[in-house]
């Protein structure tokens, strides 16, 4: 029998310098239209999952807070500048909406990352949706292109870090290992292996390839320093590009 579910995950960006800026206030955007790539033909959408990185405190404190998940046909009409109130253009390649509340969110024991479903009884708008994208546009045959977008709901959504390489060898050398500090982060309960790792002028640190302490990670491969402005230097601030990642929840 063929499996008539199907799952589609996606890691959303937001680059460095605009989680460096401040909090994404109720109406901003955090995320413009992203594509994703799902089998051909319309599918119903019947849950959603999102996945939210820690504040990047030191306790850590969850960004358990609402967000519009937007969808569209096309990617023609930007949703607006990110860190911005969404601007106000016709779009009518919108597919549809799934709004996450912050009551959407698990009980807060999971601090590092908040977790999100809906298309159960708790929210407030949920799936089912069917979504159908452009039949010319996927990226292989068998696949259409849809675009998600992320608007924030609240005031209180924000990725800024105290997240900082400590290792003054930066500046002369190429390292794998970074030695980071801030004010008692814990950089284990904010990274994770695979996490790309940029820092506040989205200047590219790495990937990580392992945690290997609390004030301590490998990269998959040798950063760049030298402190100029194209490479990181002692002291950056360090952000995961990757802060939201969804899963979506398909029916054929």
């Amino acid at each position: 029998m063929i499996n008539k579910y199907f799952t589609v995950e996606k890691k959303l960006s937001i680059a460095a310098s605009k989680q460096d800026a401040g909090g994404f206030s109720s109406g901003f955007v955090m995320v413009d239209w992203t594509a994703i790539q799902v089998p051909k033909g319309a599918s119903k959408l019947v849950n959603a999952t999102v996945l939210i990185k820690a504040k990047g405190d030191a306790t850590p404190t969850a960004n358990n807070h609402g967000l519009d998940i937007i969808f569209a046909k096309t990617n023609t009409v930007s949703l607006g500048t990110i860190g911005a109130l969404c601007a106000h253009r016709a779009n009518y390649d919108i597919l549809g909406v799934v709004e996450v509340d912050s009551n959407n969110f698990n009980t807060g024991h999971m601090q590092s990352t908040a977790v999100a479903t809906v298309g159960g009884d708790t929210n407030n708008a949920c799936p089912p949706l069917v979504l159908q994208g452009d039949v010319t546009t996927g990226d292989n045959v068998g696949f259409d292109t849809i675009y998600v977008g992320i608007i924030s709901k609240s005031d209180n959504n924000t990725f800024e870090s105290i997240s900082v390489i400590n290792d003054t060898d930066i500046n002369s050398t190429t390292p794998t290992a970074i030695v980071t500090s801030g004010s008692g982060m814990d950089i284990r309960e904010h990274f994770a292996v695979g996490d790309v790792l940029h820092v506040q002028d989205d200047i590219l640190l790495g990937t990580v390839a392992s945690l290997d302490s609390a004030t301590q990670l490998t990269l998959t491969s040798a950063t760049s320093g030298a402190g100029d402005a194209t490479t990181v230097a002692n002291g950056d601030t360090i952000y995961n590009l990757n802060p939201i990642k969804i899963i979506l929840g398909f029916e054929k």
